[in-house]
């Protein structure tokens, strides 16, 4: 498929939120680009010295100058410095500048433009001093592994996965040991995590088993289904359950006398996006808990909404990876990974 890429940017000029940047920035940005056939070589240097003092406000001055108007050499010029180096990748992987579905949806042309994208947004990660003493910024951080896992699925960030566990943020940690599973498809590395005192942890590591037909990964979903927690149990038994076609190992889980099993089971099935639980999510409605039912609701409307859209083909996913490419992460940012 030929790769449009003023179509690819289009998207991004679109879809930006624009609300960061006053009105200052972009007049000057304007009459540079409306005097660009006057004086090209000065318009040139001082749209690079603008981008490179604020590449945030740069874009965002960009964007609303480009948005409409006829195609000009300054126009043309103002677009090539979009395309330069990595300033869509860093603007993508920023949370202020496009919502959650939009840069999925981004991501997924961008892909086609530049194949290495889930690397490189890896990159962005480690950028700065601050990762020399361990921090990150978390935010955009997130925001990379929701949009990497959302891509096709490549070993060669696995080294990058691996440098990001050794930071201290759990939520961070529990992410990138998610990606890390469903990439590697590693089950004696998964068997490994088990161990890990964070909760957080394991439930993602088995979470990662999802789809995966071996006897390795049915041993160890058979066991982490013996957790003491309840969110590893329950990522456990869905695990099971896509194997076998059934939700029967669930069944039990679904009626525990303690409200926060009944609710993790829910949010497990809901993250899936899979319609074989929406018989047992419907028989989980009227639970006398209002946490429980929430998760409930929650759950069937992210697979109502799921089955409502028109299929991917993706010759090459499993039925888990097809469903949630399409995509849960939406769904799991609101649920928050469940309850505590």
């Amino acid at each position: 498929m030929e790769v449009n890429v003023k179509e690819i940017v289009a998207g991004f000029i679109q879809h930006a939120r624009l609300s960061g940047v006053g009105e200052l920035e972009s007049n000057f940005l304007e009459e540079l680009v409306a005097g660009f056939d006057t004086n090209s070589k000065e318009a040139r240097r001082a749209m690079r010295k603008l981008l490179a003092h604020d590449n945030h406000r740069f874009f965002c001055s960009a964007c609303r100058i480009l948005k409409s108007g006829v195609e000009t050499a300054g126009r043309e010029y103002l677009m090539k410095l979009l395309l330069e180096g990595d300033l869509l990748l860093v603007c993508l992987a920023n949370p202020a500048l496009f919502s959650l579905e939009t840069a999925l949806d981004l991501a997924k042309l961008f892909v086609r433009l530049d194949p290495l994208l889930d690397f490189r947004l890896m990159q962005l990660i480690f950028r700065g001093d601050r990762t020399e003493t361990g921090e990150v910024d978390a935010e955009q951080a997130m925001r990379v592994l929701e949009l990497v896992a959302a891509l096709p699925r490549h070993n060669r960030i696995l080294p990058l996965l691996l440098k990001l566990l050794r930071f201290p943020n759990p939520v961070l940690r529990s992410r990138a040991v998610l990606l890390f599973c469903q990439v590697s498809k590693n089950t004696q590395w998964v068997e490994q995590r088990l161990s890990d005192e964070n909760r957080e942890v394991r439930a993602s590591a088995v979470e990662g088993l999802w789809g995966v037909n071996t006897p390795g990964a049915r041993a160890i979903l058979r066991e982490a289904a013996c957790d003491l927690h309840y969110r590893v149990m329950a990522n456990a038994l869905v695990g099971l359950s896509l194997l076998d076609g059934t939700s029967a190992p669930l069944e039990e889980m679904v009626r525990h006398p303690a409200s926060p099993f009944r609710a993790a089971a829910a949010l497990s099935m809901g993250r899936t996006l899979d319609e074989l639980f929406v018989p047992l999510l419907n028989s989980m409605v009227k639970d006398v808990n209002a946490e429980v039912r929430s998760a409930v609701l929650r759950s069937l409307v992210a697979i109502r909404r799921k089955a409502a859209q028109p299929p991917v083909p993706e010759a090459s996913a499993s039925p888990v990876e097809a469903g949630s490419r399409r995509h849960p992460e939406a769904f799991i940012e609101k649920t928050d990974r469940g309850p505590e």
